[in-house]
């Protein structure tokens, strides 16, 4: 019998990340039940988040990186067969290998936050991760995972997405047509509380993200502080950390649960992050909401929400360190707080509440 309800499958509540806030938020909106690999206790509690409807774990937990992968496509597979007890079926990342398991008439729609990149767009630098004898075996896994890929995507009505930059990439890769849904933020949450002494990095530590680089600038500007906040797991932390060891203007913090974390957005001179073409990240409409401007790269999506030199600073895409360092030192704590009201204007534009009607309007 119909329940006459959504429901929405993300592949694993791991980590306090956006997208898992980005989820928690669609699911709260629709009134919908949410079902994920698994809940880990890193991640949100979504009972104190007041989230009230169905919480159904797919499987159980696995973090060794290829294992878990195999098995998660196995799980939704087989373990979602209870799908066809819902009118409206929502995916987000890799939980479309469930579209086997919608009935005839279920309306299905996908977030698409972007292609997997180890299949398309970064295929060979991931290629290039893995251990020379195992690359036969990476080639074959990605072949066949590139096939299932495509074979659900095609059984899909409705694909959302967070961006042009990540419109175009479906259109690019996979020649389907999208539309663009920019994730929100609760502007609640992020509050300006005071410029303190510091900028502020909190992108993850991994080589797409280049952190490495925005820690180099800062060994050579010693009157300058930065804060970098990560995870445990990030994969070039220990590199990082071993490049800034003797340097007191750059501190490394961990925060459990992401305790106190909007109290460092709220707090910094500015934020900076110059990722390799990302294809969304929540950083910036946060930091806005926070009243403070960003540091960014002039590519990609990045251009998409900005106001440049009013909300934030776009250094030229093809930037050296000294480049990052003449942008800094350009970005005065004068200037940031001069930049407040604009960037509150700016991030009122991805509220919560503009981001729930657009999504009711689209579903519903």
């Amino acid at each position: 019998m119909k329940n006459n309800k959504t429901i929405i499958l993300h592949d694993t509540f791991l980590y306090k990340w956006w997208w898992e806030r980005l989820i928690l938020m669609m699911a709260k909106a629709l009134n919908a039940d949410l079902a994920s690999w698994f809940f880990s206790n890193w991640s949100f509690d979504l009972r104190k988040e007041w989230f009230k409807w169905r919480m159904i774990s797919v499987s159980s937990e696995i973090f060794r990186k290829w294992f878990r992968h195999i098995k998660l496509k196995w799980a939704f597979l087989f373990n979602t067969r209870f799908l066809k007890d819902y009118d409206t079926v929502i995916f987000s990342w890799d939980s479309l290998s469930a579209v086997k398991n919608c009935s005839k008439n279920t309306k299905k729609i996908y977030y698409c936050h972007t292609p997997p990149r180890y299949l398309y767009d970064l295929r060979y630098s991931y290629l290039e991760k893995v251990p020379f004898l195992l690359r036969p075996v990476f080639n074959i896994l990605s072949y066949f995972f590139k096939k299932m890929y495509e074979s659900d995507i095609s059984k899909i009505d409705l694909i959302l997405t967070n961006s042009e930059n990540t419109k175009k990439r479906i259109k690019d890769f996979l020649w389907l047509d999208s539309i663009v849904l920019y994730p929100p933020v609760n502007l609640n949450e992020f509050k300006f509380k005071k410029q303190g002494n510091y900028y502020l990095s909190f992108a993850r530590l991994s080589d797409a993200k280049r952190v490495d680089k925005v820690v180099e600038a800062f060994k050579k500007m010693p009157d300058k502080k930065l804060v970098v906040i990560y995870w445990e797991n990030d994969p070039s932390r220990i590199k990082i950390f071993a490049s800034a060891s003797w340097y007191s203007n750059i501190e490394f913090i961990t925060l459990a649960w992401n305790v106190w974390f909007t109290d460092y957005v709220g707090s910094c001179i500015a934020t900076i992050y110059i990722p390799v073409d990302e294809d969304f990240w929540m950083s910036p409409v946060e930091s806005m909401s926070a009243w403070k401007p960003v540091l960014w790269v002039n590519e990609w999506w990045l251009k998409e929400t900005i106001i440049d030199k009013k909300t934030w600073i776009l250094i030229p895409k093809w930037w050296d360190i000294d480049e990052i360092i003449k942008w800094i030192n350009y970005l005065t704590p004068e200037l940031c707080l001069s930049m407040k009201k604009d960037c509150e204007n700016r991030a009122n534009d991805f509220s919560l509440w503009e981001f729930e009607i657009k999504l009711k309007k689209i579903v519903k």
